[in-house]
């Protein structure tokens, strides 16, 4: 089970919030996947920095890659939200971790 704490320690850095965003939105236009080189152009952040918001983003559920030859995908998983909402809708009947 994600723990909230990662969720929101994951969403705390604004590079990566910014990461998440672009792959939500993309995801909303093509169902297909957004590529990380197609990430780094429209957040203007460099490659390597890219791909370690991916690596913790896919690490606690957020997004889900997938390798389509030579591309990796990265595609928004909705059920990585699920926690959230859990937490946010009630905290105290959320168990402590």
């Amino acid at each position: 089970m994600i723990r909230i704490t990662a969720l929101l320690k994951a969403l705390a850095n604004p590079g990566r919030r910014r990461v998440y965003q672009v792959i939500c939105r993309a995801s909303h236009r093509a169902r297909r996947g957004i590529t990380v080189e197609a990430i780094c152009r429209v957040t203007k952040l460099k490659q390597p920095a890219v791909s370690h918001h991916i690596a913790r983003l896919s690490s606690v559920g957020l997004i889900e890659r997938t390798r389509d030859r030579t591309w990796v995908l990265c595609t928004p998983r909705t059920e990585g939200l699920v926690p959230l909402r859990r937490f946010f809708r009630d905290p105290a009947a959320y168990p402590a971790e």
